[in-house]
This record gives structure tokens, C-alpha cells and sequence, in this order.
């Protein structure tokens, strides 16, 4: 880390002051320790690797410091192919000229696919925080980029001080949290007024349906329905397993799965196993989204109008939800400068469904 960042970070436990010892006279600190100013707390912290370290183990996201270490590279767009930036585009959308100069922070940032992207459109420092060591990967994948800094911490203990930073975005990881709603509402708190907040999370539903109903189309939510519940069902035991022996499942066994699922009729004995496959991308992708999917302790889904509640509870504005895949809800907005702008009047609870005193739709 750089000593210059002091100025925006703070103690996780007390929200002191940190000071930065280091026998190092560079400017980028690889080992040192930060330790809290605040007689009543003086907590020390490592520096390791140039990552000051507030956490030391995953919590709740174990499975992730695994999975990220073994396929560091998979998600980077400089490898192979533009996914990372088209999920970008199409779920957060802020371009070169929205970043550009600006503090960014990443909330999960895994091997840094994101950050990487944040980094490249010019942002004046990119941050990523991750609770596991998947820090480590990131910092071996963009670490040594001048504008880019990463963070091993917890997201509900946060050393970043409180409106301090112009842009905070999650894509992907707060459903995988004890508390995503507490999760999103402490990256808002990190996030100058006047900043700018985004969220992708997992969507009730992963089917693009159309509007109109027919015995094809509701067969198929059924069908998808079906899916989500054989998801759920390998989830019971996948969930159990020792993350290295799952892991070595996924390296080795799913991509036979993978070359499978390209074959017509023969693909569908993949749904015999926990497995993730794609057929237009890269086999690496496939092992890497079945550990994320079965290997995680915590999977929260949600409607748009939920995730929209959080945004009006955090008085935001501009709140843009953005037409992106099946499966994800994803929402932009600006943070208020101190304006009260009066939503308290539609955070109310949805009136009851059908068998539970509503009158039914005609």
C-alpha cells in the first residue's frame, strides 16, 4: 500500500486513526503493520504482500479465497474474450468519462476483473475489498498498476471512512453475505454525497420470459423452476464438502460435463451432476461458476422492487435499473447531499397476495 491512503482509511473496530510502521522507505509498503491510534483500542493490523490485512480468513466466504487463487486469470478480458466488460456495460454501465479521475470501490472483489476494468477506464485509484485471501490473486493480476489498491477486510467492518470515496459498486457478491441489504448499505456510507452507488445481485427467476403467457412459456418456467430446486438439492451436500475436495471435482471431473453439454441430447446428463455449464465459453468458466454456485454457504435472490427499497431507504436518486441478463438485478443511482427527498411514503409494505385477505385478479 501506499502511504498516501492513510488519509481515507481508518480502524475497523473503533474508526480511529491508523498510523503505518514500515522498515521501508519506498513508496509502496509490501510489509509493515498499521496500527490504531485510539488509546482505548491501539488494534495492530499486517501489511502483506503490499494488502493490509484487517481480516485473517474468509468468514462466511471461505470457499471463494480457493476458488479465486486457482482461477486468478479466468475472468480478466485481457485473456480471451470481452465478458467481464460486456457485464459491465450492460449492468453498471459508468464509462470512461463517468470514472475518469475518480476513487472507485469494489465491494467482493475476487481475482479483480472489475477493478481491472475500472483501473483501464482511468480512475484516479481503484479499490478493491475481499474478505478472503482471493486479494492475493488480484494483486498478482493488476497489483502493480499505480491506481490500483486492494484491501483484505470485511464489509461489515469496514477501514474506510465514512464518505470518502465518489464511486462504490458490487457486482455479484453482497447475495453471498449474511446481510446484503446491511452490506449495501455500508458501501452507501463510504460514498461522498453527490457519489455514485451500483449493485448487481442474483434475481429471483433465470429465465428471460416473455410477456405474453402460453403452455410453452409457463412449461418452461417450470422448468427453470426445476432447475433452481436441483441447484438447491446438490447444494445439501455440495455445501458439506471440504472446499479442496470440491474444488478438484470442479477441476478435473466438470470439464468432461463441459464437453458433454456441447453434444444435442447427450448435454442434459449434465443436470445429473452439481454443475455450471456453458457451451460458448471457455471450459475454465464452467469449473469456475460450478464452485461458486455449490460451494457457497449463503445464496440470497431478489425482485427488483426489493433492491429498489434499499435505494429509496438510502435516499438515492437518479435510480436507473438497467435492462441487463436474465437472472441479475442491477441498479445505478447518486447519492443525495443531505436532502431529505421524502420516499418514506412508499417504503410500505406490499399488500397481501391472493388467500390472504386480497381480492383476486380478474
Amino acid at each position: 500500500m501506499k502511504k498516501e491512503y492513510l488519509s481515507m482509511m481508518c480502524c475497523p473496530s473503533c474508526s480511529g486513526d491508523l498510523e503505518l510502521s514500515s522498515e521501508s522507505n519506498s513508496h509502496a509498503v509490501e510489509a509493515g503493520e498499521l496500527k490504531c491510534l485510539n488509546s482505548g483500542c491501539l488494534k495492530v493490523y499486517p501489511i502483506r504482500n503490499f494488502i493490509p490485512r484487517f481480516v485473517d480468513n474468509g468468514k462466511y466466504a471461505e470457499s471463494f479465497g480457493e476458488q479465486w487463487k486457482t482461477f486468478a486469470k479466468t475472468q480478466l478480458d485481457s485473456t480471451r474474450i470481452g465478458e467481464s466488460e460486456l457485464r459491465w456495460d450492460s449492468e453498471v454501465g459508468w464509462k470512461e468519462s463517468d470514472i475518469s479521475g475518480k476513487t472507485c470501490i469494489e465491494f467482493g472483489s475476487g481475482a479483480g476483473r472489475f477493478v481491472d476494468i475500472v483501473s483501464r477506464r482511468g480512475a484516479k485509484l481503484a479499490i478493491g475489498i475481499d474478505i478472503t485471501d482471493a486479494v492475493d490473486a488480484s494483486q498478482s493480476n493488476i497489483g502493480d498498476r499505480e491506481n490500483v489498491f486492494f484491501i483484505q477486510c470485511d464489509m461489515f467492518a469496514l477501514p474506510i471512512k465514512k464518505e470518502c470515496i465518489d464511486m462504490g459498486y458490487s457486482i455479484g457478491v453482497m447475495h453471498h453475505t449474511p446481510n446484503p441489504e446491511g452490506a449495501f448499505n455500508n458501501m452507501v456510507s463510504v460514498v461522498k454525497p453527490d457519489g455514485e452507488i451500483a449493485v448487481g445481485l442474483y434475481e429471483v427467476s433465470l429465465y428471460h420470459r416473455p410477456n405474453r403467457n402460453t403452455l410453452g412459456v409457463v412449461t418452461k418456467d417450470l422448468l427453470w423452476a426445476l432447475n433452481i430446486w436441483r441447484c438447491e438439492f446438490f447444494r445439501v451436500f455440495t455445501t458439506r464438502v471440504p472446499d479442496s475436495v470440491f474444488l478438484a471435482y470442479c477441476k478435473y471431473f466438470v470439464p468432461v460435463l463441459h464437453f458433454i453439454n456441447k453434444i444435442p441430447i447427450l448435454r442434459y446428463i449434465r443436470y445429473l451432476f452439481p454443475s455450471t455449464c456453458y457451451r460458448h465459453l471457455p471450459v475454465e468458466w464452467s469449473m469456475l461458476d460450478t464452485n461458486d454456485t455449490y460451494a457457497t454457504k449463503i445464496v440470497h435472490q431478489y425482485r427488483h422492487k426489493d433492491v429498489f427499497q434499499w435505494f429509496m431507504k438510502n435516499d438515492l436518486y437518479d435510480m436507473i435499473l438497467h435492462n441487463g441478463r436474465a437472472g441479475w438485478v442491477s441498479i445505478t443511482a447518486h447519492k443525495s447531499r443531505g436532502i431529505d427527498i421524502s420516499y418514506d411514503r412508499y417504503l410500505k409494505k406490499a399488500p397481501p397476495g391472493v388467500g390472504e385477505g386480497a381480492v383476486a385478479r380478474s
